[in-house]
């Protein structure tokens, strides 16, 4: 389909539900939300920019349910609309931002760090669960972090951590015997931190 007709297309769907109901609003999320799933491989940035912008006035004011739906059928697609993303990551509720905050390779590091610095423990724990987490994100979760945090941070063998992160963890480890396992067990942990480690920790070591 050309972008000029998906354009008219999602522009009447979004005339047609500007008052609707909920009910009916929801249903139209879906269903374009279906059509970009269906499709998403194949759009070009101009057709996903389009369903970008249709989907975020769409949601405007929209119930929790959808947004939860929404969220977990986007979160895992490399193509998805980022402005829509970037919405649903910030979401005050877990349930709606975590699935995106977790999968979604369309934030980037900038973005994931703002929500990283303002959002909830529940939100850094999210992020902490990334396949991935680049050295200046870590820095954050682990300044900000809660032992929940840390403890995943120091597990996710894809966070990368800097000397400076590691002398956080280690100082936090020193009284809490699940955190001491998990950063003593790291393979890139400076030799001297884990002499520290060893010599300061609990009992469990």
């Amino acid at each position: 389909m050309m972008a000029s007709q998906m354009r008219s297309l999602l522009m009447d769907e979004l005339e047609a539900v500007r008052n609707a109901s909920d009910d009916k609003r929801a249903a139209t999320v879906k269903q374009i939300t279906d059509l970009f799933l269906a499709g998403a491989a194949c759009f070009s940035n101009e057709q996903i920019q389009l369903f970008d912008d249709v989907l975020l006035r769409l949601i405007d004011g929209i119930e929790r349910r959808v947004l939860i739906e929404l969220a977990n059928s986007l979160a895992p697609v490399d193509s998805a609309p980022v402005n829509i993303m970037r919405q649903l990551a910030k979401n005050d509720e877990i349930q709606i931002a975590g699935p995106v905050l977790i999968q979604s390779n369309r934030l980037d590091v900038a973005d994931l760090i703002e929500i990283a610095k303002t959002m909830s423990q529940d939100h850094l724990l999210a992020i902490s669960e990334r396949k991935r987490v680049e050295q200046a994100l870590t820095a954050v979760l682990v300044d900000r972090g809660n032992d929940d945090v840390l403890c995943k941070v120091a597990t996710n063998a894809g966070a990368a951590l800097s000397e400076a992160d590691f002398r956080v963890l280690v100082g936090r480890a020193e009284n809490h015997e699940r955190l001491t396992e998990k950063v003593g067990l790291r393979p890139d942990i400076p030799a001297q931190l884990f002499e520290r480690l060893l010599l300061r920790a609990t009992k469990v070591v």
